[in-house]
């Protein structure tokens, strides 16, 4: 399920509350591997088999053994020694007689019966167990994502609060026994559980999910955090989380404080719809028949963090002329495959694109603080995005030197100005819930003149304030 078809369905899923803001996330999960006892069954080899025949038809010496089956001392002796280590035969002398005898066991007989024996054998198993639920899982560890693939994605790694470590004790065994017979489907003389010995290592990894935050639309300081994963909402995780301390952790007070009002005591906010509206435009033909309801649209509307990214796709799938996009910072992890794929769509389509970036960060590395500096743009973004520019001549890709400045427009349609960085900004995985802010213009005056600023920036490049040029809402400088 995409991202898009889970907000539209998170947004009305909970009578009362309205859908605040979201973040691409993981619930955390360990993977455990476990030293385990089990009794396995396993095949006669040909040797043993034969030895407990030649016992069974009444052969007590070895040395009988021997020549009856026509074996060494060098081969017939361990396969004793392992056959009456496992209680299949006795090997034993009586008082006064001067040689051992070997006799079969009732195991032995047994045994002899299916041509198969049964011994204790322990070994290493890797088994997920949930750190919110506190259950296995029947998932395989190549399902989830390591520490290191969340910080590549941008994805919120959603923290275990104070539950606990898993233990031995921790792990029922007979939700575990279920486990070992699924990984182990198909395999022949599957095992049966006696023990887990102990817990040798415990990996954290993460289950891919969207962490939703629901404002009550009565008490809106009341914040609810909640998971949806590809099949539907995890209410068993909301609760647990809860339980745990959860949305304190992940910042929820934050949004619990009252939005602004305007003059006229409206929330100066784009509702929950509005967001909805905007990702359902760009859903395929199959939803097309579906109903949207879009509030009416404003010549000025302010636009929320969670709102973004979907103004982003819109202008993506829909821009019939022209695409303008000016972002400080650019990411792979925002540029990504789907977004190039997107892009060179429109430029087949004849769209004229401009794309402008950059931002100096010489002044951190001036001062010798590395943690501060980081590079206007990842090679991988670069190496894609360049190669569209020499492909398409409607493609401009610009390095403009340095600037602040987070600017998207689309067509005559709509531009956005804003404080949200629009091609390296999915949600960051350390930080708490953001506040970016922005204005959507949808008055072709303005629109135009957005434009025109985004042009000259990428011509020009900044170059310092020019106070006698007239700016969006009004001349700036000398008035």
């Amino acid at each position: 399920m995409s991202l898009e078809r889970i907000l539209e369905q998170a947004a009305h899923a909970r009578p009362g509350y309205e859908l605040a803001t979201f973040k691409e996330a993981g619930l955390p999960v360990y993977v455990l591997a476990l030293r385990i006892v089990t009794l396995e069954r396993k095949k006669l080899g040909p040797i043993e088999e034969a030895v407990l025949r030649a016992v069974q038809a009444g052969l007590h010496n070895p040395e009988d053994i021997l020549a009856f089956l026509g074996l060494s001392a060098n081969v017939l002796t361990p396969v004793l020694a392992g056959l009456n280590t496992s209680e299949l035969i006795n090997y034993s002398r009586a008082v006064g007689e001067e040689r051992a005898k070997v006799t079969l066991s009732s195991k032995g007989r047994l045994t002899l019966g299916d041509l198969a024996t049964t011994r204790p054998q322990e070994r290493t198993v890797r088994v997920c167990f949930d750190a919110l639920t506190r259950k296995l899982l029947f998932v395989s560890p190549e399902q989830l994502n390591k520490p290191r693939e969340m910080r590549e994605f941008g994805y919120f790694e959603v923290p275990a609060g104070s539950a606990k470590r898993p233990e031995v004790e921790d792990i029922p065994l007979q939700d575990f026994d279920r486990v070992l017979q699924q990984q182990r489907a198909g395999v022949e003389g599957k095992g049966e559980l006696l023990a887990i010995r102990r817990v040798e290592r415990r990996e954290l990894h993460f289950m891919s999910c969207v962490m939703l935050f629901y404002r009550n639309q009565a008490q809106r300081s009341e914040i609810a955090v909640a998971f949806w994963r590809e099949d539907g909402p995890a209410l068993e995780h909301e609760t647990s989380f809860r339980a745990v301390g959860g949305p304190e952790l992940v910042g929820s007070e934050l949004l619990a404080v009252q939005p602004p009002e305007s003059e006229d005591g409206a929330e100066n906010v784009v509702g929950t719809d509005t967001c909805v509206a905007a990702v359902s435009e760009t859903d395929s033909d199959a939803d097309a028949g579906k109903t949207v309801t879009m509030p009416p649209l404003e010549t000025l509307q302010s636009v929320l963090c969670h709102e973004h990214p979907g103004l982003l796709k819109k202008a993506l799938l829909s821009s019939q002329k022209r695409l303008l996009i000016i972002s400080p910072w650019i990411r792979h992890q925002v540029v990504n495959w789907e977004f190039i794929a997107s892009l060179e769509a429109l430029l087949r389509k004849g769209v004229d694109v401009y794309i402008g970036y950059g931002i100096d960060d010489g002044e951190a590395r001036a001062r010798g603080n590395a943690a501060q500096s980081k590079p206007a743009i990842t090679q991988q973004a670069q190496r894609d995005l360049e190669r569209l520019s020499q492909k398409h001549r409607n493609f401009r890709f610009v390095y403009v030197g340095n600037t602040h400045r987070k600017t998207l427009v689309s067509d005559d349609s709509f531009a956005v100005t804003t404080s949200f960085n629009w091609l390296s900004f999915r949600g960051d995985p350390r930080d708490k819930p953001r506040d970016e802010y922005g204005v959507v213009i949808r008055k072709k005056q303005y629109i135009d003149q957005l434009f025109q600023e985004g042009i000259s920036l990428l011509e020009k490049g900044y170059t310092g304030p020019d106070k006698g040029v007239d700016g969006v809402f009004g001349r700036r400088g000398g008035r």
